[in-house]
């Protein structure tokens, strides 16, 4: 493992703690990555094209080359394959590149390139689980504990309520709440829709397979989201919740969406 220097790092920990985050969640789920490390996290995918001998080519290697500056990595387990790490994730670079659609603002958090997107399960020691088993009312069996996917199996195999959060260090407070929370790295990335090569909609919606992994009859699905001021950004947030949310009744659960004032900075 390769952390950043002692004073970066405790910036990185202290972003996470100043977001109401347990320091437990944080030590399993977040690392401090510099140099050379970070490509190995985000250019991994088999359709990235490369030179003959392996390496990068250099539009890809310039376009990335901010993140060897260093930032913070976090995953969490796939629920889809046997609870281990996930290999998707987000690194937030501390110094991020421009947007080129968007020349003022900054590309802030980085994914895998050319991966889809995915849902973030954050590991959680033993004592947040049994908050959420005290809040939720779901009690927690030595079976469950004996488990390799402990608090997401658990999660899941007992249709504990879940809320989706735009955000990993959302997901992360809530944990810490003692909520079951699930993050998603966009208001839209919990469903996709088919388009043709143009872009234009070739069929219907359908939720990722993380979140329908967990849409099962008669589960109990928040969706809480940032509560902003621009009307173009109120109207894209709510159009999200109702396409997901009509996903996710069509498979059995019952839902909530909302939204939140304070929108998190960073």
């Amino acid at each position: 493992m390769t952390f950043l220097p002692t004073d970066s790092q405790a910036k990185h920990l202290q972003e996470w703690l100043s977001s109401g985050v347990d320091e437990e969640i944080i030590a399993l789920d977040v690392r401090s990555l510099f140099g050379t490390l970070p490509y190995e996290y985000l250019l991994y995918s088999p359709k990235i094209s490369r030179r003959n001998d392996g390496r990068l080519r250099d539009r890809d290697l310039k376009k990335y080359q901010h993140i060897e500056l260093g930032g913070w990595w976090c995953n969490g387990i796939d629920p889809l394959n046997n609870y281990v790490l996930m290999m998707w994730g987000c690194f937030k670079p501390d110094h991020p590149r421009r947007d080129r659609q968007k020349i003022h603002k900054f590309i802030k958090y980085e994914h895998p390139y050319r991966e889809e997107t995915r849902a973030f399960f954050l590991l959680l020691p033993n004592r947040i689980w049994v908050k959420v088993s005290n809040r939720s009312g779901i009690p927690i069996t030595e079976e469950d504990l004996q488990h390799p996917g402990g608090f997401w199996h658990w999660v899941w195999k007992h249709n504990v309520p879940v809320t989706i959060v735009e955000g990993v260090k959302k997901a992360g407070a809530l944990l810490t709440a003692g909520y079951a929370a699930i993050a998603i790295p966009g208001v839209n990335a919990g469903y996709r829709t088919p388009t043709d090569e143009y872009g234009t909609a070739i069929g219907k919606p359908y939720l990722i397979p993380d979140l329908k992994h967990f849409a099962t009859l008669g589960r109990q699905v928040n969706i809480c989201f940032d509560q902003d001021n621009k009307p173009e950004t109120v109207q894209r947030v709510r159009t999200a919740i109702s396409r997901m949310g009509r996903l996710l009744v069509n498979e059995g659960c019952s839902l909530r969406g909302f939204t939140i004032r304070g929108r998190e900075r960073g």
